[in-house]
């Protein structure tokens, strides 16, 4: 039990002694360097994330456009097909219309002699 009260106490003293010495110069500009190499690290990651986002936009207008044709194309062989469907039911039934007249009119025997 006192082993465990005395930790902490312990740990308290260690960081009060660490805090009583100022940083050096030296100390100092190590920080100062590390900080701006972070911020120079951010603005480069942040660079390439823009360029990346500028190529999805680019890549997603060109895929947009294809699609606008595409579905141009699309619409035009729809309405070329129906076209093509309304045509050919006219000629059946025209067909079938005329195999019914011919039906009605049989074809005379041939006359023997």
């Amino acid at each position: 039990m006192k082993i465990l009260i005395l930790i902490p106490v312990l740990a308290t003293l260690a960081f009060a002694g660490c805090a009583g010495n100022a940083p050096s110069y030296g100390d100092q500009m190590n920080t100062r360097g590390e900080n701006v190499s972070a911020i120079g690290k951010q603005w480069n990651d942040s660079n390439e994330a823009r360029q990346k986002g500028e190529k999805m936009i680019e890549k997603g207008r060109r895929m947009i456009e294809s699609g606008k044709n595409d579905q141009a194309e699309g619409n035009r062989m729809i309405e070329d097909g129906q076209r093509l469907i309304d045509s050919s039911k006219q000629k059946m039934l025209d067909s079938e219309s005329n195999y019914q007249k011919m039906r009605e009119t049989p074809v005379p025997s041939p006359v023997q002699p």
